[in-house]
């Protein structure tokens, strides 16, 4: 689910205010959500490099072209070895440059990427994309979608994040690291970071789009264990991603940390069985959700390369498993007006209490379905767009932490899932970790490192429960989630 924003560059280390010509103005609620006049100085430079850029390939040849652009600033702060490792600004702009050749079945793409903007370089760029065009096959597929309405969306920018420095990101990073340290001196950070990101997207198309936005995103983390002696807890981390300034605590981070670590001291062997176990957020996210996430891509479904593939319609999981996506959701980390591809971010259903509703599209895809674009294209200036989710949220459940764990009774709690999940058959296999043995409706003992195997798309049916409390994990809110029919093998 990789988003062309501020929040991937930040996590690898572009952007929100959707604006359709130079002044257009968003829907901003607060001063802080307000653009800065840099900001929409970077918007226009941007979006006139773009504009450039189509015109000098349409008139060198190509049918269509499309040119999106991006411009980044991104401030890391490191942790290793419970010390202070540095911090690191970088600066990037690319240019990413789709050319078509011919129509209908001899349409042709090109494209090429270029990090430099100067006129020789962006010509150079544009010939290479019209000269990959011409050697390559045809395919009616290669076309450009065409413009829908865009409306901006809230809380994507915060000009006090923008605000932040190498230093106040080093500042950040250390107070994360007291905070963890402070529980215990047992706890050991054997990494962390803050990570704070902003900048532009700008996309012009020969089809009359024509787009610019801008946004902000912090992002923080830890991973380490406890130490006691001889005895090494099981590896944990914590991770955190907001846009809203007010809505950074690295402190409460640190803290969560050093209690998830210490309560994973002391582990004990577990118990091989075939039966109920309760996966947390992040597990169900490795091993469901991205099994199911790559099920509903349309192109992988047209391929014969989804099980869900003749599914449309039918019932595929547990009553009351509602699983969305939402690109438009304010404030949400993988929020954006448009997408790759200059088309609307929309909500979608894609499954509804336990039926399968919708698979999603970008503009090549569709057209190869027979299908209209659900504005799911996903890409950065270096790729051409293909097909991702924005915000995925699995509907939560009545049950309390507490209640879920009374529910399941005796069983497995799996706190991270580490091995294979194959996204085409569902199965999956591997080691849980940082995970407790469940009895008497309680977290007993940490278990040691626990094979457990199973397939996806047998075991959603077998959902016994969600949660009450919902976890964000970047762009993913899950639950934890209560499932029967696992299959636990215990080491000796």
């Amino acid at each position: 689910m990789a988003k062309t924003s501020a929040m991937s560059m930040a996590r690898s280390t572009v952007m929100n205010t959707a604006t359709t010509a130079p002044g257009a103005q968003g829907a901003m609620t607060r001063p802080h959500d307000e653009p800065t006049t840099l900001a929409r100085q970077t918007e226009q430079e941007t979006l006139d490099v773009c504009d450039t850029v189509l015109r000098r390939a349409l008139d060198k040849g190509a049918t269509q072209a499309e040119v999106w652009g991006e411009h980044a600033v991104s401030t890391n702060a490191s942790l290793e070895q419970n010390e202070l490792k540095g911090a690191a600004t970088a600066e990037h702009a690319a240019f990413g440059i789709r050319v078509i050749t011919g129509t209908g079945a001899d349409a042709r793409v090109g494209f090429c990427y270029v990090n430099r903007k100067d006129s020789a370089s962006l010509n150079e760029a544009i010939d290479d994309a019209l000269a990959i065009a011409r050697a390559s096959s045809p395919d009616e597929a290669n076309d450009l979608v065409d413009p829908r309405p865009v409306r901006p969306i809230g809380g994507l920018l915060d000009r006090r994040v923008v605000a932040l420095s190498a230093d106040d990101a080093v500042g950040l990073a250390a107070r994360m690291l007291q905070a963890a340290r402070d529980i215990d001196a047992r706890v050991s950070i054997d990494s962390g970071y803050v990570a704070v990101a902003h900048g532009t997207v700008a996309l012009a198309t020969s089809r009359g789009i024509r787009l610019a936005d801008t946004d902000s995103s912090i992002l923080w983390g830890l991973f380490g264990m406890a130490v006691d002696g001889d005895d090494v807890g099981s590896f944990e981390n914590v991770s955190e991603a907001v846009r809203d300034f007010d809505a950074i605590d690295v402190e409460a981070s640190g803290r969560e940390f050093a209690q998830r670590a210490l309560s994973l001291l002391k582990p004990r062997a577990g118990r091989s069985f075939t039966g109920p176990a309760i996966f947390s957020p992040a597990a169900f996210d490795e091993v469901f959700l991205a099994a199911l996430s790559a099920s509903v891509d349309g192109d992988a479904v047209r391929k014969g390369k989804s099980r869900l593939k003749d599914k449309l319609g039918a019932r595929i999981a547990a009553r009351g498993f509602t699983l969305v996506d939402d690109g438009t959701l304010p404030g949400g980390n993988g929020s954006a007006p448009f997408d790759r591809e200059g088309l609307p971010h929309r909500r979608t259903v894609l499954v509804g209490d336990g039926v399968l509703h919708h698979f999603v599209y970008d503009g090549r895809a569709a057209k190869r379905a027979g299908r209209p674009p659900t504005g799911h294209a996903e890409g950065s200036a270096r790729t051409l767009p293909g097909v991702g989710l924005t915000n995925v949220r699995l509907q939560p459940g009545t049950l309390d932490d507490d209640a879920l764990l009374a529910t399941l009774g005796s069983g497995l709690w799996i706190g991270r899932f580490s091995g294979d999940v194959d996204e085409v058959s569902g199965d999956f296999s591997g080691v849980a970790k940082a995970s407790f043995a469940v009895k008497g409706g309680r977290r007993a003992w940490p278990v040691q490192e626990t094979l457990i195997a199973g397939n996806v798309f047998d075991l959603l049916p077998r959902v016994v429960e969600r949660g009450a409390n919902l976890r964000r994990l970047v762009t993913v809110d899950c639950p934890p989630v209560l499932v029967d029919g696992l299959k636990v093998t215990a080491g000796p």
